[in-house]
Formats: C-alpha cells, structure tokens, sequence
C-alpha cells in the first residue's frame, strides 16, 4: 500500500527524488538525502526504515501521482471510447517517459532493473487495485459491460510495467499514429467489454452515455 506520509515525510521524498534522479539507486546515499533535506539520518531511518523502503516509497508516490493524473483524464467528457483511449495514452506515455521511471534506467541500469522487477510487485498490485475501482465505477453506471474487472485490469497494468522494461517491439508507442491506433484497437474494446472471445457479449452502448468514472 502506498504509505501516508506527512510534511517530513514528503521533504525526505523530495530530496531523495532529487539524488535520485542525479546519481541512480547506489549512490544516492542516506547522508546526501539527509543534507539535501536538511534533516538527519536518524530521522530518516525512524520514517522509512533505511534506504530501499524510501526509494520505494518515492517511486510509489510518483505512481500514486500518476494514477491521480489518470481519474482527473478519465473524468473529462462523456464519450467513453475517447475517455479511455486518452487514459491509456496518458498512461502508456508515463511508463516510458516519465522522468523518476526512465532516469533511473539511464543512470544506473542494473539497479532500477531489480526495483521494477524483483521489487515490482507493489507496483504493478498498486495499479491493479486503482484500474479495477474505475472499471467497477463504469460498470456500476452501465457504460461497461458486467465482467470481472480485476483479469482486465491486471493486462492493463502488465502492459505498462513491460512498456517501462521494454519499450520498442512490434508497436513504437514513441509514434503517437502507432499507438493511438494500438489503444483504440486492443485497449478500448477490452475496457468496454472485458476479455470476452466472441462478438456475442458486446453490447450497443446507449445514446446518452455518460462518463464510465461518474
């Protein structure tokens, strides 16, 4: 779960972001953090426990920005195939763009491979769990169909975390036509309808749709 930190507890984040981003994983060490927040190493370790669980915490805040980010996106309007598509775009584009999430990759390789893969499992159930709340609110209002959400949303979360590790294969979602056309294709329907294998549960969506989060 992502962990509710007060004022010290986001200056500590803050801090640790910055090194992170300048240094990698290795190097950012409590001592640095601890300077660059003005605060002690004593101080860090009775909030976070040491230095992996602050790292950790700062990527899930990141994530948890992110997915904030997603609900405000997937709120706007009321035609919910383009309220999805420009969720997943926003989201598809985060995992490979987003600075804490690509920098780490760039400095220091080997160590932000083991925090997404190894360490990745709170990541990725993070996601779950946010993407399934906002499939059961569409389906809730009838503008998805009935279907057990938490298979769609564990794809969807999936997809993200292997576009971060990695980012070229048979779709470049760097070309905005590519992935568009991807989104609409694969994504869309999927929210809609659940992975079903046949037309026959698609439904007619109705004419007065409203937005799939209200």
């Amino acid at each position: 779960m992502v962990r509710q930190g007060d004022a010290v507890d986001e200056k500590i984040m803050d801090a640790a972001l910055v090194r992170l981003l300048q240094v990698g994983i290795r190097r950012a060490s409590l001592d640095d953090i601890a300077r660059r927040s003005g605060l002690n190493r004593v101080t860090i370790y009775r909030r976070f426990a040491g230095k992996d669980n602050l790292i950790e915490a700062v990527i899930m805040r990141e994530i948890e920005r992110m997915l904030a980010e997603v609900g405000r996106i997937a709120a706007e309007g009321t035609d919910v195939d383009d309220q999805i598509e420009r969720t997943a775009l926003y989201v598809l584009r985060q995992a490979r763009s987003h600075p804490l999430l690509t920098q780490l990759i760039e400095v220091s390789p080997e160590e932000a491979m083991e925090f997404y893969t190894v360490r990745g499992e709170e990541m990725v159930s993070s996601a779950i769990g946010y993407i399934v709340t906002i499939l059961e609110r569409g389906q809730a209002v009838g503008v998805l169909d009935a279907y057990d959400a938490r298979p769609v949303a564990e794809l969807l979360a999936r997809l993200a975390h292997s576009l971060l590790l990695t980012p070229l294969g048979g779709v470049d979602f760097r070309d905005e036509g590519q992935a568009s056309s991807f989104v609409r294709t694969a994504v869309v329907p999927l929210v809609r309808h659940g992975a079903t294998a046949g037309r026959s549960a698609v439904r007619e969506a109705p004419a007065n749709e409203q937005s799939y989060t209200r």
